[in-house]
């Protein structure tokens, strides 16, 4: 047998062994999405998102009506972000990166609401600035970080929330790259979601009083999520049909 021959049957068991690989991961992929989808997890992270942003307006209207000023109302309530983080690591024992930016965005905020002028158009303002700051850092992640910011996100999110419905997601980074370049494109959309947001935020400050502006600051961030994750969906899809294809194409040959 010659060295030519040998050497194409030895790329042939090559890719029937990558071709094993590869179909062995996308089966543990699947079994393990099926076994944690994201519908398990909706009831946990619409009580989330209940904590976190009801819990901001209403820790804020008891410290209101405990006499604080609106500068101890402000930092009341961003105590509510906080305590959701803390609920997610409670359920999935682990610190995930959605998680970690959640405190640092909290933790920001509070720094800003501390340094320089407290007066409350100011702090909503400061709010704004740290809005804008995340979609920035959003963008920055695209080319600083190994894995988007947002792959965080959609890890917490697109999972039941369990240690091992999040871990799945870590897998598909590895194996599959259109999901990778999905997560670099709903990135971006959502750096552009929160730059946008602090402009017309900044714009309601402006215009109405603290008491309105801090609960549209509240309210505000809900349909940015909105139009952001619809938006995420259509990248998504957008990428599940590209991958669609590629798989038929490379089938057919």
């Amino acid at each position: 047998m010659s060295v030519g021959s040998l050497r194409r049957r030895a790329g042939r068991a090559t890719e029937t062994r990558r071709s094993d690989i590869d179909q062995s991961d996308h089966d543990e992929i699947a079994r393990t999405l099926a076994v944690h989808p994201a519908r398990k997890g909706v009831v946990f992270n619409v009580a989330l998102t209940a904590l976190e942003v009801g819990g901001a307006i209403g820790l804020f209207q008891l410290a209101k009506a405990g006499g604080g000023d609106d500068v101890q109302a402000y930092l009341a309530g961003s105590v509510a972000p906080v305590l959701g983080a803390a609920v997610v690591w409670v359920r999935s024992r682990k610190f995930s990166g959605a998680s970690a930016a959640i405190f640092a965005f909290t933790a920001l905020s509070v720094v800003v609401a501390l340094v320089g002028s407290t007066d409350p158009r100011v702090l909503l303002y400061k709010d704004c600035a740290t809005t804008a700051a995340v979609g920035v850092v959003c963008a920055a992640s695209c080319v600083l970080m190994a894995r988007p910011v947002m792959f965080y996100f959609v890890q917490r999110y697109g999972s039941d929330g369990t240690r091992e419905g999040m871990a799945v997601f870590d897998r598909m980074w590895v194996v599959y790259p259109g999901f990778r370049r999905s997560m670099f494109h709903v990135t971006i959309v959502w750096a552009v979601v929160f730059l946008v947001q602090a402009v017309v935020m900044a714009l309601i400050i402006a215009s109405t009083s603290f008491a309105t502006a801090y609960g549209w600051d509240q309210i505000l961030p809900i349909v940015a999520l909105v139009v952001a994750l619809s938006l995420s969906v259509t990248v998504g899809r957008h990428a599940q049909r590209t991958a669609g294809a590629q798989r038929i194409g490379t089938a057919g040959h």
